[in-house]
């Protein structure tokens, strides 16, 4: 009986051994995995930061190149603006806009067709002709011949004298009218000199060149 409690008493200390050595074997297990799952999402963050990373620098290259190319773009246009407005001053091509026409029927001094087209091209005129004659930056101006003619491009010019200009007619009208402006001052300088002022939609100017 004794021997039989013994048996049964050593074969539960070998059973209780064995549970908590598998226990232990468990435990180390979860540890072992628990372990290498944090290694793998550390590994997994990573690689997600470097990638992040990458992106980050692809977008700013991007964005780089996109500045860079706004840049050439504003450029480009800038440049085709001046071309085209090189172009229009130099004769070089058609024009037509809203613009005024100011015709003076008296004989007049070179000097008031002097004032009158500066006048207008300081108010803004893009394009100006004086009879027909459109004037360009290779214009030389109003000469007085001998006899008190008055030339341009080696042509004579005689009243009634036809300025033509184009742009903002509201603007290079205000400019001829305003107090002390050319128009009065001419009204001033020869009494009874007919001037007539008129605004149009469009005025129109053949290329020169």
């Amino acid at each position: 009986m004794k021997k039989r409690q013994l048996s049964i008493l050593l074969t539960s200390i070998l059973v209780g051994i064995l549970i908590i050595m598998q226990g232990k074997s468990f435990t180390g297990v979860d540890q072992a995995v628990s372990r290498d799952a944090r290694t793998d999402i550390f590994r997994e963050i990573q690689v997600l930061k470097t990638t992040n990373d990458n992106i980050s620098d692809e977008v700013k290259d991007l964005e780089d190149q996109l500045s860079k190319m706004s840049d050439q773009q504003e450029a480009i246009s800038a440049i085709s603006k001046d071309i085209a407005k090189y172009k229009i001053v130099s004769g070089q091509v058609n024009v037509s806009g809203p613009g005024v026409g100011l015709t003076v029927s008296t004989d007049i001094k070179a000097i008031w067709l002097t004032d009158i087209v500066n006048e207008l091209i300081s108010a803004g005129a893009e394009a100006v002709s004086v009879n027909g004659i459109r004037l360009t930056d290779l214009t030389d101006g109003f000469d007085t011949i001998p006899n008190g003619q008055i030339m341009l491009n080696s042509v004579i010019l005689k009243a009634p004298y036809k300025i033509n200009a184009i742009g903002d007619k509201k603007t290079l009208a205000d400019s001829l009218t305003q107090p002390q402006g050319i128009i009065q001052r001419i009204k001033t300088g020869l009494p009874g000199a007919e001037i007539d002022l008129q605004q149009s939609d469009l005025v129109r100017m053949e290329k020169v060149i």
